[in-house]
């Protein structure tokens, strides 16, 4: 009798499955578990006895086919190493040896046996997308195996091949639905009808195997030698060990059909009684040793298009910080926030870079401007040939770019110039500025969270009433020269409640008395260009990109309140919720400020809210051309009057990202 081995046929999708699985499930833990794989016999000459694994092999129970191929299904055991050293150190051939003993002891107790004792070890290189593994298959080797007879399947039945035909129909309908480790089942030999293993062990009546070989050429799976050695080592077949009866089916079985063509198929009779299992040096020799060891390489690169193994490496990179660091980071919620930068200048570009790599997918830019020749040396998302024939615009070229870094990303750009307070209107501009307003409408409702990174107080101005109008997140950040600030602006008044939410943040106009104005007149040079020390945005845009992340994962958002008390402030696992941030390079310092929402704010109050809601182009048009207007609305001016306060000169500095600092000059 001839024999081979098997050979594993892998699905690409089992390689992918089982790296989501070490990312997102097993990440350190690299313990034995459990493989669901199959084998079949297929209807076309083979060279090889197949192992299939696929994507499913990961389930715990079979998917079952009401039609299609019969498989036969086993579990084996497999182990994942987290270093290549770990994995090359399994002693295979140690684990060969109690393999064999494990199957032998439980051929001697009489049980129902498992012939199917294969082990998968595998080290991922999740990084270079390789996989190395061994899938060994521990087979005894037999001698004396004495071949009585042999004969095809047809001839044998004769007469009874309709009633065997049927009866098989029968069998695999019922087999396809269970785990089976052994790949025979007993026959009563007259009837041909199913003999439940534990009604053999009672009645003892005279039987034979019908054993489904996965070849289908003359030699046998080398897996046929420990069903051997199970009929030669246990106690219920002694009384046929000189005459063992063995259907082999070594042909492609169609569940739901009552004829097979049976043509590779045979009938065997063997004495086993001088059969014995080999041992040299009392260990058990084992058959195609050196072939099961061998170690074996796939290279996942050469099934993957290049934007996708970017893709992978992206979402890989922030996994793991769920292994050690990080178990609950939530990634689907931060992967699925739509984020709005309103500014594509020094801020825009560095905290876009920040949020793609947190895994942001996306990212939405609003900017006037378009590139300077003094832009690509600060703002890292442009070069030089952006900036040339009079430069191409931000917002555009800022998402075109981020589509180069990440072809995933969906990232789009809109030139847009924002209506802010004090910048008069002409009759000739109020279409286009209404339709600038609309359009910036849409972009805040359809959005998640809004960045106000522009170079100007004024311009933060509607973003800040639209986020408010809308319920969304807001984040103002700003430069001075050496300085940074980053508030989280305070929930919607739409969505306040003061039992849930305690005390309401303030956002970037509650500190201000009067309406932003156009700062952009009489401004000297040093005033309209950049002024800031170079590293200070990317300080900006590190410490805002992460208080964002941070604030999604709190059951709150934006409702998350604050104190001025660092020990009470919320935390989540990514650390502390602050309301105000200033950092100070001039002693590299970071402060924490708090503050609460003033009642009459010209940007977030409940008067402004309403008023924009009764008439948005009119309300708007009014606070354009007289922005004083809104100290009326807001009542500030009310407020003034009756209080009969004295009103400190304010100086507003701005820079370009503008950071607004404010100083009261008695």
């Amino acid at each position: 009798m001839q024999f081979i081995p098997f050979s594993p046929l892998i699905d690409i999708g089992f390689w992918s499955q089982l790296s989501r699985n070490k990312i997102e499930i097993y990440k350190l833990d690299d313990a034995e578990r459990s493989l669901l794989v199959k084998t079949k016999i297929n209807p076309y000459p083979e060279k090889t006895s197949q192992l299939y694994l696929d994507i499913y092999s990961f389930q715990d129970d079979i998917t079952i086919n009401k039609s299609g191929p019969f498989e036969v299904y086993s579990k084996i055991q497999f182990q994942n190493y987290n270093t290549i050293e770990a994995y090359q150190e399994f002693d295979h051939l140690d684990y060969t040896q109690k393999a064999f003993q494990k199957m032998i002891d439980s051929f001697q107790k009489d049980e129902k046996p498992n012939l199917f004792q294969a082990r998968m070890s595998i080290f991922a290189d999740l990084k270079k997308y390789l996989f190395y593994y061994k899938l060994f298959v521990p087979q005894f080797l037999i001698e004396n195996v004495q071949q009585v007879l042999q004969k095809n399947l047809i001839d044998y039945l004769g007469d009874k091949n309709q009633q065997f035909q049927q009866q098989l129909s029968l069998i695999i309908q019922q087999q396809q639905k269970e785990i089976c480790n052994n790949s025979f089942i007993i026959l009563n030999k007259e009837s041909l009808q199913l003999v439940q293993f534990d009604e053999y062990q009672k009645d003892k009546e005279d039987v034979i195997f019908l054993y489904f070989d996965s070849f289908n050429q003359p030699q046998l799976n080398g897996q046929f030698n420990n069903f051997i050695a199970y009929l030669i080592t246990s106690n219920s077949f002694k009384e046929q060990i000189k005459n063992i009866k063995i259907i082999v089916i070594k042909d492609s079985l169609i569940i739901n059909k009552n004829q097979f063509q049976l043509k590779n198929s045979i009938y065997i009779e063997l004495n086993l009684s001088e059969s014995k299992i080999i041992k040299q040096n009392g260990q058990y020799k084992a058959f195609n040793i050196e072939g099961y060891l061998q170690e074996k390489k796939i290279d996942l690169k050469s099934f993957m298009d290049e934007q996708s193994l970017a893709k992978e490496a992206v979402d890989l990179n922030i996994k793991l910080m769920k292994w050690r660091l990080l178990p609950e980071l939530d990634l689907e919620k931060v992967q699925a926030q739509k984020v709005l930068l309103i500014g594509a200048g020094t801020l825009g570009c560095q905290l876009s870079r920040n949020l793609i790599g947190w895994g942001i997918r996306k990212i939405t830019f609003v900017d006037y401007g378009r590139i300077s020749y003094s832009n690509p040396v600060r703002q890292s998302l442009y070069d030089f040939e952006d900036s040339t024939k009079g430069g191409r615009p931000k917002a555009e070229v800022a998402a075109e770019k981020l589509k180069k870094i990440f072809p995933e990303i969906e990232s789009e750009g809109y030139q847009l110039q924002i209506p802010m307070p004090g910048h008069f209107v002409t009759e000739q501009q109020v279409e286009s500025t209404l339709n600038s307003f609309q359009k910036l409408s849409e972009l805040v409702s359809s959005h998640d969270a809004i960045f106000l990174l522009t170079d100007s107080r004024e311009s933060r101005w509607l973003p800040t009433v639209l986020s408010n109008a809308y319920g969304k997140m807001c984040f103002s950040v700003a430069l001075g020269f050496d300085s940074f600030l980053i508030i989280r602006h305070g929930i919607s008044l739409k969505k306040y409640n003061p039992e849930i939410h305690g005390e309401r943040l303030a956002c970037y106009f509650c500190n201000d008395i009067a309406s932003p104005g156009n700062s952009m007149k009489d401004r000297t040079l040093d005033q309209q260009c950049t002024v800031t020390r170079p590293g200070l945005s990317f300080l900006a845009s590190a410490y805002s990109s992460e208080l964002f992340v941070s604030l999604i994962h709190s059951p709150l958002l934006d409702g998350t309140p604050a104190s001025d008390d660092s020990e009470q402030l919320q935390q989540t696992d990514l650390g502390i919720l602050p309301h105000f941030l200033r950092g100070q390079l001039s002693d590299f310092d970071i402060r924490l400020f708090y503050g609460k929402a003033f009642k009459n704010c010209v940007a977030c109050s409940q008067q402004i809210l309403e008023a924009l809601e009764k008439n948005p182009q009119s309300f708007l048009l009014e606070t354009l051309n007289r922005p004083d207007v809104l100290q009326d609305i807001s009542g500030i001016t009310e407020e003034l009057t009756m209080n009969n306060q004295e009103i400190h000169e304010i100086q507003d500095l701005d820079g370009d990202d503008d950071c607004s600092v404010l100083q009261i000059i008695s």
